[in-house]
């Protein structure tokens, strides 16, 4: 008997991740719009993380309706450990950077979350892979690239996530069909 769990039958989450990344990233482009000295505007950005985390990933609806199935104690385990490091690191960058240099700061943040990106691939994929690098390269191009405003760059970091979130949400989900030998077939 064939195992019908295949490689993307893996990721029962991507789709309800896929929602999280257009979320975020319209948050994050509408936060810059409007952050005016502040670069991103901070309580747009912690408000509608608080909010679209609640609603997506808290709430039972979202899940339910986007995801496959369940992710496995590992994947959960390292999504976990993955938001920790996320953690730290931002922490990090404000303890370490400060508020002083608030363009350094907040490409900081971007390659911090690309980062922890990478944790993210045991339950979702290489696309979180190219997400992160992606956004890895985004701050440094940022910090190197001093005469390009910043908006430019959060402008790139929220639609870096929007259109790997689109990718994600639009999976489709894959059914193994087993083929039956043709010699095996009654007349």
């Amino acid at each position: 008997m064939s195992n019908s769990h295949d490689k993307k039958d893996e990721f029962n989450t991507q789709r309800t991740c896929g929602l999280w990344l257009i979320y975020i990233g319209f948050i994050i482009i509408f936060s810059a719009l409007v952050g005016d000295h502040l670069l991103i505007q901070p309580f747009i950005l912690g408000i509608g993380y608080f909010i679209g985390f609640l609603s997506i990933f808290v709430l039972p609806f979202v899940n339910q309706k986007l995801a496959f199935g369940k992710n496995t104690k590992f994947q959960d385990r390292m999504d976990n450990l993955s938001t920790v490091l996320n953690v730290l690191l931002c922490t990090a960058c404000g303890l370490l950077i400060g508020f002083d240099d608030l363009r350094l700061f907040w490409l900081s943040i971007f390659i911090a979350v690309g980062i922890h990106f990478f944790g993210f691939y045991f339950s979702q994929g290489k696309m979180m892979i190219l997400l992160g690098i992606l956004t890895i390269i985004n701050g440094v191009i940022g910090i190197l690239l001093i005469s390009i405003p910043f908006i430019l760059f959060a402008l790139i970091d929220g639609i870096l996530k929007l259109l790997i979130g689109l990718k994600m949400i639009t999976i489709k989900r894959t059914v193994n069909v087993i083929p039956q030998d043709s010699s095996s077939k009654h007349l």
